[in-house]
């Protein structure tokens, strides 16, 4: 009898393991699709055989085991990290690309274009019906110009936004992963959802800038900015902030500051953050932007490129004459107060008219269209003063444009690549820790086969007590 008892308890202990491992698969696949969820393995541990010793063998259930594998996770976070700098930069690039039509037709382009066609018109024929078209012109590049620059303001507005929202965001993930990480420390057992949890909260995060993660022992998680400034460690959170004010003194001032992220104790940790999509929104606020609109280092292209058409221009109508022998008036005017306002501020000097458009040149020998004929090649002009940074007017202008398509082009390029690399860290990341819905299938058909023998066996073993107890009794 005592042999059959061993038997009877061996059965029992299987069917319960049995009854564990098949409560796993099904937590397996109820969880399939949830975020970070990794599939768990149920342990199933043999006991050893050895019957003089009283050590009657069967199985036991040994818990669960995760297949959670931090460096595929970490492969996927990385290219996370890597789209979502591109993903970032593409619409507040796109935004800046639209301002400069590289087919010349609109915008400043388009205005420069056509103002220095009426020159050309009004060298050939300097009359009052040329000359208020070259000023009607004139108007027209004024305003496309204080349109440019509003509309790069927008996109600085709306950029300082969508960081003040990453940076938002950047707190609210990482508070998330301190509440898992308290709630991991206070758990006795290791959580499948507690876990998936976290690793969805880092997931997430990492879109949003470039971390790295370290596990304890314990499986919370240490995360860092940028691979230095503490986001989260343990059960402690460091939050982060966004600062649009200026950093010491700007050499240009009451420019348009630079965007800083800064740490828990107010340090700039800006040049940490170089991944996520707040990465790509620092080098559009930081760099694109002031490379067009200045800020307290430099004056920016836009600025720069206004100004010289305005002295220029300016420049050669007060050297000149009218037909009437005055001396000419200026066309444009601006702030000069603030180098990184002239495209905001540029407007037509309002003394000029018609009759004040200076054509002659005075020589000597005097041309009576001299001055229209230098303005109508103005563009193209190679002469020192009318440069900038060594290129013509319109080369610079063309360069502009070039520059702001490439950077959009860039861009998407770039997220479409890592949208690609993403799906493929992605697929490694399923194969090794993800729930195929097939193989859970097959390893709940085995567990069923296993559960029906053991079954079986309880049957026969109760068959034979009974017989047993029968022959006893007669």
């Amino acid at each position: 009898m005592g042999g059959l008892f061993s038997a009877l308890s061996n059965s029992v202990d299987a069917l319960r393991t049995i009854e564990s491992a098949l409560a796993v698969s099904q937590n397996n696949v109820s969880n399939a699709n949830t975020p970070g969820y990794a599939r768990q393995v149920a342990q199933i541990e043999s006991q050893s055989l050895n019957l003089p010793a009283g050590l009657t063998g069967g199985v036991q259930y040994g818990g669960t085991q995760s297949t959670q594998d931090e460096y595929a996770n970490q492969a996927v976070r990385t290219q996370f990290s890597a789209q979502g700098y591109f993903t970032g930069e593409t619409d507040s690039l796109s935004s800046i690309q639209s301002l400069f039509d590289v087919t010349g037709q609109t915008g400043v382009t388009g205005a420069l274009n056509n103002l220095f066609q009426s020159f050309s018109a009004w060298s050939a024929t300097p009359n009052t019906t040329t000359a208020q078209a070259v000023i009607s012109q004139a108007q027209a590049v004024a305003q496309n110009f204080q349109s440019a620059s509003a509309s790069l303001s927008q996109v600085t507005t709306s950029v300082n936004q969508q960081i003040s929202s990453n940076v938002s965001q950047i707190n609210t993930l990482a508070a998330a992963i301190q509440q898992a990480n308290i709630a991991i420390q206070n758990s006795t057992t290791p959580d499948a959802g507690l876990d998936a949890n976290l690793h969805a909260s880092l997931e997430s995060l990492s879109q949003v800038a470039d971390i790295t993660v370290a596990f304890a022992p314990n499986g919370t998680a240490t995360v860092l900015l940028g691979g230095q400034t503490p986001l989260v460690i343990g059960a402690q959170q460091y939050t982060i902030q966004a600062s649009f004010a200026p950093n010491g003194t700007p050499a240009i001032a009451n420019a348009t500051p630079d965007a800083r992220i800064l740490d828990s104790n107010g340090q700039d940790i800006t040049s940490q953050i170089s991944q996520g999509s707040l990465g790509g929104l620092l080098n559009v606020r930081n760099t694109v932007l002031p490379s067009l609109q200045g800020d307290g280092q430099q004056q920016g292209a836009l600025n720069q490129l206004a100004q010289q058409v305005a002295d220029s221009v300016n420049s050669i109508l007060t050297s000149a004459q009218t037909s009437s022998g005055a001396a000419g008036s200026p066309l444009f005017a601006y702030n000069a107060s603030n180098p990184t306002d002239v495209a905001q501020t540029l407007t037509l000097d309002p003394n000029i008219t018609a009759s004040t458009l200076a054509p002659a040149s005075p020589g000597p020998p005097a041309v009576s269209n001299g001055a229209a004929l230098q303005l109508a090649n103005l563009g193209n002009s190679t002469a020192p003063a009318d440069e900038i940074s060594g290129q013509t007017i319109l080369q610079f202008l063309s360069t502009m444009a070039t520059q702001a398509g490439q950077n959009a082009s860039d861009a998407q390029t770039g997220s479409n690549l890592h949208a690609q690399l993403l799906a493929q860290a992605q697929s490694l990341q399923t194969q090794v820790s993800g729930v195929s819905l097939d193989a859970e299938a097959a390893e709940v058909l085995q567990l069923q086969q296993g559960y029906q023998a053991a079954g079986k066996m309880v049957s026969v073993i109760d068959t034979l007590s009974q017989t047993l107890l029968s022959m006893t009794t007669t």
